[in-house]
């Protein structure tokens, strides 16, 4: 097994510093619209000193230039996103310039390396354990590509994860477990001011804290004042931008923070935490009661498939299905998202994959639950409770995320997940002498295998990914399962050796795929970049109609406006008043041809532009005026 593994401070050093290095020269063009709201937003705080961004709103009053996720507020249009990266963006800006949100990024990524090895030791007290979640994270998963982005996912992650580590540090404390709760409830809080979804990690660590902690209510009180003040900023800023005092609000109705969409989900929560409160409370000599309760919860569910409820049941069935296992079972009727003749589902055309799909070594789970011993087993049920809890709301909604080639909203369990996995494969590993090279030749076969598979049968590329990837994680979950069951068998040694194998192989596909998806994104923020760098030329006032991201010369730019049709999801329709306004104060209208064709604009009314490198699809046109 020490040939998997090294000396913490060497490979948390190495992985660093490749995330540093690499940070260095990846793309700082944009991968999608959020990520131009989020620097919109940084730009709009350089500039004000406030949260105003205004894109020629309050000159021509048109929705089609809120670009979806500008909102009107006290000031004219604000970010709906939270305020931390526009207040440390324009920290780092000085230094690192409109690269400034990917250096946070890379500079959550090195903390979230460090945390996560800390997470795997305070559960499993191996360091060889810390190591190998450290790699299954920065290696054998799609985290990496979120650290070389715009939009604070690796924040998130990092400050989730470190949530965690303090309250796993809180919990077994009957002394001075108030401290770092404190620290764990500051570091969610943290994240919010970035991703409003570490919200989701609280009723979690709630959970964990009532079942385990040593003195519960120091914990929970703890976490409390922790994110209070937290949250109070987030309310104040919500306040001065859209006049209101929700910490949680977008400026807008609808949409995922809007608890209305939430309601079955919170009712659930609810009732859960109020039958854990019982269990903790009841008498140690009360155990009837205990399986009585425990009883009442496995009827009711039963019930639940027979009562109006039942519907929501299954949709939730269905989403589990469709975000953890099988991608192609997603139902969103957007033009984006288009069924392929082979059965595999595009998105924007891009193969995404469910979470297991992605990772189909997360199948090396199944072992820690049948052949982990007690304090292993405890903390593996802690990390799938804050787990199942953070991933509810999206499973509810079957919410895939959109634009992209995996699960971007289950990013924050990767740190815990990988744990788990990396107890599983180090246990295993250790019961052969052989048993750190069967994995090393499982890696290596998938990697060739998928290597010629892209070379010699592209056709085969996405149902490899939509499909065969689910085949793997469930070869890799029933092995794991039958060596737990079977580990004191005369015969275990051969079924080990099989699992060691096939789990090398997933970890194999997934570091395939996790490569492809990071050059994926990197080719989109390339060709991105390339774009806007080539329509520099074209001379303002000029609005920019379509995707904001082919525009990044507009930011910062008082004559370069953005704007795609409202609402989104909408057929295309531009905004005839906005039209019609731009000609009357003299703004050039510049549109790509996809645009003008989802638009239904006349070729009459089109004028081409000549720019060097812009034909096909990147053809540009000039709106004549009427």
């Amino acid at each position: 097994m020490s040939g998997l593994v090294s000396t913490p401070l060497r490979l948390l050093t190495l992985l660093s510093f490749v995330l540093v290095v690499a940070g260095l020269c990846v793309s700082p063009g944009f991968f999608n619209i959020d990520e131009v709201v989020y620097v919109l937003g940084l730009d709009g705080f350089l500039r004000t000193g406030g949260y105003a961004v205004e894109n020629g709103y309050g000159r021509f009053g048109s929705n089609d230039l809120t670009v979806w996720f500008l909102h009107p507020g006290t000031d004219g249009l604000a970010s709906q996103y939270p305020v931390g990266t526009a207040w440390l963006g324009a920290a780092f800006f000085p230094v690192f310039g409109f690269r400034s949100l990917i250096a946070i990024n890379v500079l959550s990524g090195v903390g979230t390396l460090i945390v996560t090895y800390l997470l795997a030791v305070k559960l499993f007290a191996s360091q060889k354990v810390g190591l190998l979640a450290t790699a299954f994270l920065a290696i054998f998963s799609f985290w990496s590509e979120y650290v070389f982005g715009h939009w604070p996912h690796a924040v998130s992650v990092f400050c989730t994860a470190l949530a965690t580590l303090f309250l796993f540090d809180a919990l077994p404390r009957a002394q001075g477990a108030f401290r770092p709760a404190v620290v764990s409830g500051l570091a969610l809080g943290a994240g919010m001011l970035f991703r409003l979804d570490g919200i989701l990690l609280a009723p979690g660590l709630a959970i964990v804290t009532i079942l385990w902690a040593a003195r519960p209510v120091s914990v929970l009180a703890g976490g409390a004042v922790g994110m209070a003040p937290m949250v109070g900023l987030l309310a104040a800023t919500n306040h001065a931008k859209f006049a209101t005092w929700n910490p949680l609000s977008y400026g807008a109705s609808g949409g995922g923070t809007d608890l209305a969409s939430h309601t079955g989900t919170v009712a659930v929560l609810l009732v859960a935490l109020a039958g854990l409160v019982l269990l903790r409370v009841l008498p140690v000599d009360g155990r009837r009661l205990r399986l009585g309760l425990g009883l009442a919860v496995v009827v009711g569910g039963v019930l639940v498939l027979f009562s109006p409820l039942a519907p929501t049941v299954w949709k939730l069935l269905h989403g589990t299905w469709a975000i953890l296992f099988d991608v192609t079972a997603i139902n969103d009727p957007r033009p984006g998202v288009v069924r392929r003749p082979d059965g595999t589902l595009s998105f924007w055309g891009l193969p995404k994959k469910a979470l297991f799909q992605s990772l189909p070594w997360l199948g090396l789970i199944g072992y820690v639950l049948v052949a982990a011993p007690a304090a292993v087993r405890r903390g593996a049920t802690m990390v799938l409770i804050i787990s199942a809890v953070w991933a509810l709301p999206f499973l509810a909604l079957s919410w895939h995320g959109g634009l992209g080639s995996n699960m971007r909203y289950l990013l924050p369990l990767l740190p815990g997940l990988s744990a788990l996995a990396a107890w599983a494969l180090y246990d295993l590993a250790g019961r052969r002498e052989d048993g750190g090279g069967l994995v090393r030749y499982g890696i290596l076969a998938a990697v060739v295998l998928t290597f010629l598979v892209r070379r010699m049968a592209p056709e085969a590329v996405w149902p490899m990914q939509q499909v065969y990837a689910t085949w793997i994680f469930f070869a890799v979950l029933a092995l794991a399962l039958a060596v737990g069951l079977v580990r004191s068998q005369p015969h275990a040694g051969r079924v080990t050796a099989v699992t060691l194998l096939v789990a090398g192989a997933a970890m194999g596909v997934a570091l395939s795929f996790g490569s492809s998806d990071l050059e994926t994104s990197q080719r989109v923020r390339i060709a991105n970049e390339h774009r806007s760098q080539s329509l520099e030329s074209i001379a303002g006032p000029v609005i920019f109609y379509g995707a904001p991201e082919h525009y990044a010369n507009a930011i910062g730019q008082a004559d370069r406006l953005l704007a795609i049709p409202y609402p989104p999801g909408s057929t295309g329709t531009l905004d005839p008043r906005l039209l019609e306004a731009a000609c009357a104060q003299g703004y050039r209208v510049v549109i790509r041809v996809g645009t003008a064709v989802e638009a239904g604009l006349s070729a009459e009314r089109l004028t081409a532009l000549d720019i060097a490198g812009m034909t096909g699809h990147d053809q540009h046109y000039e709106i004549g005026c009427d």
